[in-house]
């Protein structure tokens, strides 16, 4: 994913995939950042080609544009929790559980987001041409990899949120902020490990994507 969904889990797409699909869908409305997460594995299953991404036609386009429109609700609703989310982790005194509620339901949009993008068959359109065995079993592998790991992503998702939170504070505690990295790390490694069990690209799961999902806070 983020260009998988890996990078963000939970999460944010790479530069090369915002704008292959900015270009694509006319992402000068608002909210499409979502529709980007949502598409992450689909360009990380098909080799992240930006250049295929390109070549999507106007009735794929459109497509989009017409998914972002019906589910302009759930779009308003991601920005507004991730706005949330960003007030309480940026709180000089943090509610921890507020803060890993609100991490929580965020995930949790961005991942039905996600589901609604692949009910409506966008990423199909966007393939068009350029399927062969090779690619199709490989994004048989992400699909399974990332249902499998969502409830894992999900406690990631959260657990840097918290770990955020725990940082941001006016004092903050090194003994809770040591405990929460602790456990952050053995879930990272754990979804490492899954990874490597489904077996994914080694590039997926390779020390340089850590550390573009710590970036982007491994966000899904």
């Amino acid at each position: 994913m983020e260009p998988n969904e890996y990078y963000y889990f939970g999460g944010g797409p790479s530069m090369k995939l915002k704008t292959v699909l900015m270009a694509a869908v006319l992402a000068a409305t608002v909210g499409m950042t979502g529709l980007h997460q949502a598409s992450a594995e689909e360009a990380a299953a098909q080799g992240g080609n930006s250049r295929h991404h390109h070549k999507m036609d106007d009735a794929t386009k459109a497509k989009f544009v017409k998914f972002r429109e019906d589910n302009k609700d759930l779009f308003k609703q991601i920005v507004m929790k991730k706005a949330e989310v960003s007030a309480l982790v940026r709180s000089e005194t943090p509610n921890i559980e507020a803060v890993k509620k609100s991490a929580g339901d965020l995930f949790d949009l961005k991942a039905s987001l996600k589901d609604k993008a692949k009910a409506a068959d966008l990423f199909a359109d966007m393939h068009k041409g350029g399927k062969d065995a090779k690619k199709e079993e490989m994004r048989a592998k992400f699909q399974k990899f990332f249902a499998d790991t969502k409830d894992l992503r999900r406690q990631i998702a959260v657990k840097k949120a918290e770990k955020r939170a725990l940082m941001h504070s006016k004092t903050p505690d090194p003994i809770a902020a040591a405990k929460v990295s602790g456990e952050l790390f053995d879930l990272k490694n754990s979804l490492h490990d899954k990874a490597v069990a489904a077996g994914l690209p080694h590039h997926f799961h390779g020390k340089h994507h850590h550390k573009r999902a710590d970036q982007h806070g491994m966000k899904g």
